[in-house]
């Protein structure tokens, strides 16, 4: 019984040791060619609606963000925070405050958000404040965009 078990399993085995190898080859032969590096959509889109460009310094790191408001005339405004390509920082949130942050954000600082892709925050038209970048995991402020009221 096991001598007919030992000779499939060798022919099993002489079989895969030389289809494996050629699938394996074929493979890499047959995959496409990686695309030439693309923009991401939050730079085409940045460039398509323009918006204001901020340079943060935080520490030794140097970063932009890019703010594009999207007027609907509501009573909120929207805002697209579009980060730098070269920003690595990581759980990063998005909070509104009227006043300037330190090294903390203040107690009345609202969430909008985790920072994101595509994402639209909304803040009051009333008063002016300040956009805070925040780490959860560094637990510090990245830093700033002053925002004025609407006209």
């Amino acid at each position: 019984m096991i001598q007919p078990l030992r000779r499939t399993h060798r022919a099993i085995f002489f079989v895969l040791g030389i289809a494996l190898p050629v699938l394996f080859i074929g493979g890499l032969l047959a995959r496409h060619a990686p695309l030439s590096a693309v923009q991401p959509v939050e730079d085409k889109l940045a460039q398509t609606n323009g918006g204001t460009e901020f340079v943060l310094n935080h520490g030794s790191s140097k970063f932009t963000v890019r703010l594009v408001e999207s007027r609907k005339g509501e009573a909120q405004r929207e805002f697209l925070v579009i980060p730098s390509s070269g920003f690595l920082a990581p759980d990063v949130f998005l909070y509104w405050s009227e006043t300037q942050p330190g090294a903390s954000i203040s107690p009345n600082a609202k969430l909008l958000g985790k920072l994101g892709p595509g994402e639209l925050y909304r803040i009051p038209s009333v008063s002016g404040g300040y956009f805070v970048l925040y780490s959860v995991a560094q637990n510090e402020v990245l830093g700033s965009i002053p925002v004025g009221a609407a006209t």
